[in-house]
């Protein structure tokens, strides 16, 4: 059906403007005609398949991570709210997020906000990626690493050496190259929040930290 041609391929006219489905009806037709055999018609049904999944895999992750802006601060309220519910995160209060947007990336999918996550930079020049959330209806798809590259790229730009997170996710963390340590590694840390939260004495967090590379 392709024909090689210096590892390139020109498509037979009568298939051009074809669907998958259109492809599909023909390959039925040449098998019910006896002009292919069941081995040949087991192998197009193959590949149409393993095309069909590319396609479909692509559409799934048809997104784009960009910086926030004020328009979205109504959708990142809402993401922030919603995994602090979960106890996966802090709760932010509006005012501190309309104060600290350029600190915020979002992920978006259809002009809809799907994910968004904050690089908060202490005055010794570390800094956390903090507030990391993705809808819930929408997950599994790589918007969450996206989104944690963006950030490190950020830090990069800003010549930071090192970011960390505190999270209950440490398996995700570990798999975008960042490494365990311990929160008494991060007295900026402390002294801005753990002192104050509830939850000092019984934190359910763990610590991880990326190291740049020169």
């Amino acid at each position: 059906m392709l024909h090689n041609n210096n590892a390139s391929f020109v498509l037979l006219d009568e298939l051009k403007q074809s669907t998958l489905e259109d492809i599909y009806d023909k390959v039925v037709d040449l098998h019910d005609s006896q002009k292919i055999s069941d081995d040949d018609y087991v192998k197009l049904n193959e590949s149409l398949i393993n095309i069909n999944k590319v396609f479909l895999k692509l559409e799934e992750r048809n997104f784009t991570v960009r910086q926030a802006t004020l328009a979205d601060v109504d959708s990142l309220m809402e993401m922030i709210e919603y995994w602090a519910k979960q106890g996966q995160n802090l709760p932010r209060k509006r005012n501190d997020i309309v104060r600290g947007i350029q600190t915020f990336a979002v992920c978006v999918k259809d002009e809809q906000v799907v994910g968004c996550a904050c690089l908060y930079v202490y005055d010794s020049g570390l800094a956390e990626i903090r507030s990391l959330g993705v809808s819930p209806v929408i997950q599994r798809q790589g918007q969450g690493r996206a989104i944690v590259n963006y950030l490190l790229k950020r830090a990069q730009k800003m010549f930071i050496k090192r970011v960390f997170v505190l999270t209950r996710s440490p398996e995700f963390f570990s798999k975008v190259g960042f490494q365990k340590t311990v929160i008494e590694a991060l007295p900026e840390k402390i002294l801005k929040d753990c002192e104050n939260c509830p939850k000092r004495d019984k934190c359910d967090e763990v610590a991880y930290i990326y190291n740049m590379k020169d």
